[in-house]
């Protein structure tokens, strides 16, 4: 499951004081309607010009819609490659958009550029990446979709190293990726976190991953859970 950020939107609206994003502009027969309920013509001011993050934001508005809304988001990605093809955002983009089409083999293209475009970015990890930085988002995305490529493939080691690498980097975990490789050493895949997560969500009840959590750290010592 790929988790783009649908919900850092109200952050970065609220972080760079966005225009409305129901206020009209002059090109509305070329207005569409996202899932959510906003004409995309309307995102920006007559005179503002979109950001790269803009494009992002609102390609993801599109992706819970139709062939034509995710062809909608399709170019608005593309858009932003040609503001700065380095972006690893961007691409986190391209993993949704193809996700949400079903394309397999253009949503792997698409992770493996993300998670080269951020090692590209750091060539030595920071001690720390925390996920309450919103810029940091992308690359701790990137990768765990790295990661979890590697974990459906086969490569278990290579994924384990990830997933210690994402703990590391951000110990308040808030991807759940202690979750994932608690699953890996206990021989399970990720099918079967999925739907511990689907069943604990049901129940509201997660007792069982956090039972498996605390016995594969037991042994493995993966996580250290940070102290408030």
């Amino acid at each position: 499951m790929y988790f783009c950020g649908y919900f850092d939107k109200v952050l970065y609206k609220n972080l760079t004081h966005a225009k409305d994003m129901k206020k009209n502009n002059k090109r509305d027969e070329k207005e569409i309607l996202t899932p959510s309920g906003f004409t995309l013509g309307a995102v920006f001011g007559e005179n503002q010009e979109p950001t790269i993050d803009d494009f992002y934001y609102d390609a993801l508005e599109l992706l819970g819609g139709r062939k034509r809304e995710i062809k909608e988001a399709l170019r608005l990605l593309n858009a932003s490659l040609k503001m700065d093809e380095d972006y690893v955002q961007t691409y986190i983009g391209f993993v949704c958009a193809y996700d949400a089409m079903g394309d397999e083999k253009k949503k792997e293209e698409a992770i493996k550029t993300a998670y080269e475009k951020t090692l590209k970015k750091f060539p030595k990890w920071p001690k720390k990446m925390e996920w309450g930085w919103l810029e940091n988002r992308a690359y701790l995305r990137a990768i765990q979709y790295m990661d979890d490529l590697y974990w459906d493939n086969g490569e278990n080691e290579k994924a384990i190293e990830l997933f210690r690498l994402l703990l590391g980097l951000n110990p308040n975990d808030n991807q759940g990726v202690r979750y994932e490789i608690a699953a890996l050493y206990a021989g399970l895949n990720g099918e079967d976190i999925n739907r511990m997560t689907d069943e604990g969500n049901e129940k509201q009840d997660w007792s069982a991953q956090e039972k498996l959590v605390w016995e594969q750290n037991k042994t493995h010592k993966f996580w250290k859970e940070p102290r408030y």
